[in-house]
């Protein structure tokens, strides 16, 4: 357990006929405070590319695509790699942080990488641990989503111990991997295209700030 995270309150989920229990998501309060420190006012040291919030397309997911799911009750950040250390940019209310030491890239990892990360509580026994999922690569700006996942799983060693590099593959092959259950809710399965957009297939296009609102 992270220090200042308690959880105790389960939610009865049937999944598939299979009765399982899930906690509710984080609050964005309790988010903020697992990953983010004071406001940076250090803006003009950032790279403008990664100060956007992602956006959610409606879109047909093609079989051959590379697709993750969104949690559910996710909220969305993005993990700047800095040479004044990490900085974190919230998604849900446009504002830039110093990143709290649970979360600091290591030094090691080169200056100018950003990645996309998703809040999730996993149920572990009986323990709620609070962690962050690595979905996608901001910058480096990279075409292929295959390739910018080949280059976070080859830098996960630079991720600290809350951050796990999320999986992602092909559309059929991502459905087997959901079917052996997660330890947290998956509200769907999403396309990876250019960064910083995910493609999900029905409703309309909206930021992650609207799915969120929808949702709560």
């Amino acid at each position: 357990m992270v220090p200042g995270f308690e959880f105790d309150q389960l939610i009865p989920i049937n999944r598939e006929g299979i009765a399982s229990t899930f906690i509710p998501p984080m609050q964005h309060e309790d988010a903020l405070a697992l990953v983010a420190g004071s406001y940076c006012l250090h803006v003009n040291a950032i790279m403008p590319d990664t100060l956007r919030k992602v956006r959610v397309i409606p879109s047909v997911i093609k079989e051959d695509e590379t697709t993750t799911w969104m949690v559910k009750g996710a909220y969305f950040f993005t993990l700047i790699q800095t040479s004044h250390g990490t900085k974190v940019y919230d998604h849900s209310n446009d504002c830039l942080f110093y990143a709290n030491p649970n979360v600091e890239i290591s030094r090691e990892c080169p200056e100018g990488h950003a990645f996309l990360v998703q809040t999730v509580i996993d149920k572990e026994g009986d323990n709620h641990v609070p962690r962050l999922l690595v979905m996608d690569l901001v910058q480096p700006v990279i075409e292929s989503p295959k390739q910018r996942g080949e280059i976070i799983r080859n830098m996960s060693r630079f991720f600290s111990h809350i951050c796990h590099v999320q999986w992602a593959g092909d559309k059929r092959h991502l459905e087997n991997f959901l079917r052996k259950g997660l330890p947290h809710e998956v509200d769907c399965i999403v396309a990876l295209r250019e960064p910083l957009c995910l493609v999900r297939e029905g409703g309309s296009e909206q930021t992650l700030l609207d799915a969120l609102n929808i949702m709560a």
